[in-house]
């Protein structure tokens, strides 16, 4: 049977390294940022899989989310590393490019193909090929606490970013220690997909045929709204920063009724629900404002997949196919869900697979996901590029240098232009 280990990042790199070869073709590992709770869920799936297919064992390893595109490249992508790992889909390009994942079969494609949406299939493909399985899909939406804009006199949702401003305003009162809107910093994708989502929101883009487009009008608004809310007070940096399992203060903050709105993506819903417990029921989402120039609400979207070690063995890496497959598929579940489906839905998560968006159309009409839901048509995948990672993180660091005072609105726009324009430049090479 698998065993879920909680080993530390150190020791589980030291036993990578290490490069032990698996005592049987079919045991292989799974290495996953998800939490315990979530990880004995996936174990109960494994459970269920072991005892329909003898001989296979499959042991999960966690670690931080911030440590797990670090731990993959270091240790997980050598012939004794994890043979399946969960990434996010900006990650792919340089996976691939560097020879640490494999190409999915034509049989596994063409499943895939025909079972997931095709925006979401191809931000799991280079190429022309599938590197993975898609599972879970995020969108952004702006999450408000009722009682508080109650208490502020504010009647509905802002729809555009002057009435954003004027809520912010009213929501914020530092005398309660209370912000009208929540910023996120120390962690790149809840830096970057907030600012990206009112980006989009506002008519602009922020890669285009694979160039950076930050010099646009729309981008300049934007950065100096971001200006505007921390100058304005209606924004404090300093109950902003997460840690590296993407909690820590500004979840607090929110979660704890000092922060009016904030922009984030559907799964932290059972973060949420397991922090304010009653008092979740005076979460709403609503959509992201619209900017001067933008024309309808927008919302960045990003999806995670499953992928398979390129330097695992021919049997293990078949091992892993054939089990991520039925993971993904209708028939691992209850009532055609897949099990992959199961797990997602517990946190809150938007499964990717067609099916299990039908076997759980009760559940994704319940008012907190519904606000992601009516956003998914018109949202904009966050764009997937070599280099992708190493220009979240440049514009992470001109974000955060924004938010604290570092730079002006338009210094940091032309700033991540160029930064943006050599990143992307010299990984196109």
């Amino acid at each position: 049977m698998h065993a879920s280990k909680g080993l530390s990042l150190a020791l589980f790199g030291a036993l990578l390294m290490a490069g032990t070869a698996p005592s049987q073709a079919a045991e292989i590992s799974f290495l996953t940022h998800w939490g315990p709770d979530t990880v004995a869920q996936l174990d109960a799936a494994i459970d269920k899989y072991e005892a329909a297919n003898p001989g296979d064992t499959i042991t999960v390893r966690a670690v931080p989310f911030g440590d797990l595109l670090t731990t993959l490249r270091t240790s997980g992508g050598g012939a004794g590393g994890a043979t399946i790992a969960g990434i996010y889909d900006a990650w792919l390009p340089d996976l691939v490019k560097d020879g640490l994942v494999s190409a999915a079969s034509d049989e596994i494609a063409g499943d895939t193909s025909a079972n997931w949406p095709e925006g979401v299939v191809s931000a799991a493909s280079v190429g022309g090929s599938l590197y993975g399985i898609p599972n879970e899909i995020d969108v952004y939406a702006l999450n408000y606490n009722k009682r508080l804009f109650e208490e502020a006199g504010i009647t509905e949702p802002p729809k555009t970013w002057d009435e954003f401003l004027a809520a912010a305003e009213k929501l914020t009162d530092k005398s309660k220690g209370q912000q009208g809107f929540g910023l996120i910093n120390s962690w790149a994708a809840g830096v970057l997909h907030p600012f990206a989502s009112l980006l989009v929101s506002n008519g602009g883009d922020l890669i285009v045929d694979g160039k950076p487009v930050l010099d646009s009008q729309a981008a300049k608004e934007t950065f100096e709204l971001y200006e505007k809310l921390v100058t304005s007070g209606y924004a404090d940096p300093a109950m902003a920063t997460a840690d590296a399992n993407t909690t820590g203060p500004f979840l607090d903050n929110f979660v704890s009724g000092k922060t009016g709105m904030i922009i984030m993506a559907n799964w932290w819903e059972s973060a949420l629900r397991g922090g304010m417990g009653d008092a979740f029921a005076d979460v709403a989402t609503a959509p992201i404002p619209v900017g001067p120039s933008g024309d309808k609400a927008r919302s960045i979207s990003y999806s995670w997949m499953t992928v398979v070690n390129a330097q695992a063995s021919a049997e293990e890496q078949e091992a892993a196919w054939k089990f991520l497959s039925w993971l993904n598929g209708p028939d691992s579940g209850e009532n055609g869900a897949s099990a992959m489906g199961e797990i997602l839905m517990a946190m809150g998560i938007l499964p990717s697979r067609t099916s299990d968006g039908e076997a759980f159309a009760d559940r994704l009409n319940e008012p907190f996901l519904e606000g992601y839901t009516k956003t998914l048509a018109d949202a904009k995948p966050f764009p997937v590029v070599l280099g992708g990672q190493e220009f979240s993180e440049s514009l992470q660091q001109t974000l955060e240098a924004l938010q604290f005072g570092q730079v002006s609105a338009a210094d940091a726009q032309a700033n991540a232009q160029a930064d943006a324009t050599e990143i992307l430049e010299r990984n196109a090479q």
